[in-house]
């Protein structure tokens, strides 16, 4: 099964020129987070391949608010996306977290809990993405684990198409206008996932290029070759270019694929079976992909990720932060 990310994508400057939109608010269980980890940053910056930053211990469990749990993290029983319970204007909705999704997403449904939503007026606006909906904008308080932010765009369409795929029905989607400003970690070896950075951690930077909404396309190998995969956590299966497979092809599957306008089964053909080198002395083993077309875009999802670690810090000169991976 696949989701993909990337859902919708609005000319960027236009939401920089609202000024309180961005997430720069922060209580005080965030703060210590990020001034522990501040003295850890200069590793994403270090050329060593492995790094050893201080003692973080992950996000201790914070009181409820309004009786919602906004720490625990889960995984969907489906298709192995994350999940997480945020307040957007003070209702709780269940999200999942899309390193592959530039901006954060609230099902069209889901608007009918909030009590007299606030809209971005969007008639002059230009919108490009993977949608061939129009979105609206809600401004809205938002919560997403330790940190919250007093008004933040919030892109609403219907993710009718997304729901269906998930064994549990989301709200939302997390986007990286917010993941950018946090730190998470996906311990997919011991199936832990939570707000914070485990300690003791060896962290081994991910390199690649970051487009201008911070969405990581990490460099990965395989046999040998490079490749450059967008790290989709949104995204349940692995898609390449088949002439960039070497390995080569295996045979014709039939695939639950899905994306944000629609969902619908398929023949595709996977490759063969080979390992990828995420970073240097880091393999993920026995990656099993489905080939994509040329004009489609080619993601490392949540499938290849499995037994891996992906850890992510923010940053201070950057507003996106940095990847990581752990030995």
């Amino acid at each position: 099964m696949e989701l993909s990310g990337g859902y919708v994508e609005v000319v960027y400057f236009l939401l920089k020129c609202v000024d309180a939109i961005a997430l720069n608010r922060y209580n005080s269980a965030m703060k210590k987070i990020l001034y522990t980890v501040a003295g850890l940053l200069a590793v994403s910056v270090a050329p060593a391949a492995e790094q050893t930053p201080a003692e973080v211990a992950p996000q201790a469990q914070l009181p409820m608010v309004n009786g919602v749990d906004l720490m625990t993290m889960k995984r969907d029983s489906r298709c192995g996306q994350v999940l997480v319970t945020c307040l957007i204007g003070g209702q709780p909705m269940r999200m999942m977290l899309d390193t592959g999704a530039t901006h954060t997403v609230l099902h069209d449904e889901s608007v009918a809990r909030l009590s007299n939503p606030r809209w971005l007026d969007t008639s002059g606006m230009k919108f490009k993405g993977n949608s061939s909906q129009r979105p609206k904008i809600l401004i809205a308080p938002l919560q997403a684990g330790p940190a919250e932010s007093p008004q933040h765009p919030i892109m609403v369409i219907s993710l009718a198409a997304v729901r269906s795929m998930l064994a549990e029905p989301i709200d939302g989607i997390l986007g990286m206008d917010v993941l950018g400003s946090l730190p998470f970690t996906f311990d997919l070896r011991s199936e832990e996932c939570y707000w914070g950075v485990p300690a003791a951690a060896k962290l081994v930077p991910l390199y690649g290029r970051r487009d201008d909404n911070g969405r990581m396309f990490v460099q990965v190998q395989c046999c040998g070759k490079p490749m450059e995969l967008l790290l989709d956590t949104g995204s349940s299966i692995t898609r390449v270019y088949e002439d960039e497979w070497v390995p080569g092809k295996a045979k014709k599957i039939a695939a639950h694929l899905g994306d944000v306008d629609k969902a619908s089964r398929a023949q595709v053909m996977a490759g063969k079976p080979a390992d990828m080198e995420l970073a240097p002395g880091v393999v993920l083993p026995a990656v099993a992909p489905i080939f994509c077309p040329r004009n489609d875009r080619s993601m490392l999802g949540m499938d290849a990720l499995k037994g891996a670690v992906l850890i992510h810090l923010p940053g201070i000169s950057d507003p996106y932060g940095s990847f990581f991976t752990a030995n």
